[in-house]
């Protein structure tokens, strides 16, 4: 069993209550949507220590609560104060572990990991479909900076894509684009613990990259950004690889601070932000989104409660969108509740994953607020776009 690697980290697991706060609604998003002690971080650290002693075993019933987990790691941050267990990983070789040992999971995990698999982009749809975003755009082969937008920007945030591309261009940014050979980065495979086709795909994936001669990728997606820059090499056993990985924030940060870009239209809104998970708590990326809002002329930056290291998760995370997408819905209203609280016009984050679970939610309570990427904040700025789209009934041309 995969879990076997993490034992001592099992063992050391006290039942502390870090991992879970107080409240339901505290820390923990799973625990949040399901209530059970079983659905906390200590509560998988029990079951995995059970299924060590062979006194339990991975079963049907038990696969709501492994992979209920939205894997926001809040409550590894939290253990950091504690033992300092990587309950992350945990549940990622737990989920492993059913796989391997043919335990049905969740039907749409595992159809997400075969849509990746199949068609090379999580929606099942065509090469030619997973391109449409760029139509208008000129792109560079081998200029050595590929963007790299990942399956939700590229499907489902399309205009958003598009606009993205368009400021890092007027910035000066010489982009390379693989066009209909972009396929998904892989992260449905160690979401679903279907791993048996990640390494071929990751080293498939870095040969043809390393042949076109990308040194630097930039990606809008938190996941992909993680996946290039965590995963890979983990999953291939080498310390780097033979390119870099930034993710929109820290390019827009560094555009801003060089004055890449003339942010001559004032925007008189109020403006708060959402820390995604896999750029906050994974990546301590906190500050970069933050001096790119507030460099923005006319903005009125207000903070929600919860935020960076203690923000609560937009309920995209982990496939449990996918896979049970009551739980996601009930997060996402949840952290709704927090925006609400600002007064904000706009809610800005940096993540697709996070702004299509916060929009639904924006949508579901007929809320006047406009869910945005900061990219696009900069855009208007900049004279790129109009101003229309700060509109919080915009439909956007995707």
């Amino acid at each position: 069993m995969r879990i076997d690697e993490y034992k001592d980290m099992i063992y050391a697991c006290g039942r502390c209550n870090f991992c879970r706060g107080q409240e339901f609604n505290e820390r923990c998003p799973e625990v949040f949507t399901q209530y059970w002690e079983s659905s906390t971080a200590r509560g998988r650290m029990a079951i995995a220590r059970g299924i060590l002693e062979g006194k339990l075993k991975y079963s049907e019933d038990l696969a709501e609560r492994i992979f209920g987990c939205f894997m926001c790691a809040r409550c590894r941050e939290e253990c950091k104060k504690a033992a300092q267990i990587d309950v992350i990983a945990i549940t990622k070789a737990m989920r492993e572990d059913f796989v391997e040992q043919g335990i049905p999971i969740p039907v749409e995990g595992a159809q997400m990991a075969d849509s990746a698999y199949e068609s090379g982009n999580i929606f099942q749809e065509s090469a030619k479909a997973h391109s449409a975003w760029a139509s208008g755009l000129q792109f560079e082969s081998g200029s050595g900076i590929l963007f790299y937008p990942g399956c939700l920007a590229s499907h489902r945030f399309k205009e958003k894509t598009n606009i993205l591309v368009r400021v890092l261009q007027a910035a000066g940014y010489k982009l390379d684009f693989l066009g209909d050979d972009q396929k998904c980065c892989g992260t449905p495979f160690w979401i679903s613990g279907k791993m048996e086709h990640a390494t071929k795909w990751v080293q498939d994936y870095v040969d043809m990259l390393s042949e076109r001669g990308v040194k630097e990728i930039i990606t809008p997606c938190p996941s992909c950004f993680r996946a290039f820059d965590e995963e890979y090499p983990s999953i291939l056993g080498v310390e780097t690889l033979p390119f870099k990985v930034k993710h929109t924030s820290e390019v827009l940060e560094e555009i801003i601070e060089r004055g890449k870009l003339e942010l001559k239209n004032s925007i008189d809104v109020v403006v708060t932000y959402h820390d995604p998970c896999e750029i906050g708590r994974y990546k301590e990326i906190y500050e970069s989104p933050r001096k790119v809002i507030k460099a923005l002329p006319g903005i009125k930056f207000v903070e929600m409660d919860r935020v960076r290291a203690d923000a609560f998760c937009c309920g995209g995370g982990g496939g449990v969108k996918l896979m049970f997408s009551e739980h996601s819905e009930k997060v996402s209203a949840e952290r709704l509740v927090h925006v609400q609280a600002t007064d904000a016009e706009i809610l800005s984050t940096i993540c697709p994953a996070c702004e299509m679970n916060l929009t639904h939610a924006v949508y579901k309570a007929d809320a006047p607020i406009r869910v945005l990427d900061i990219a696009e904040l900069v855009a208007v700025s900049a004279g790129i776009v109009d101003e229309e789209i700060l509109d919080p009934y915009y439909i956007p041309d995707d």
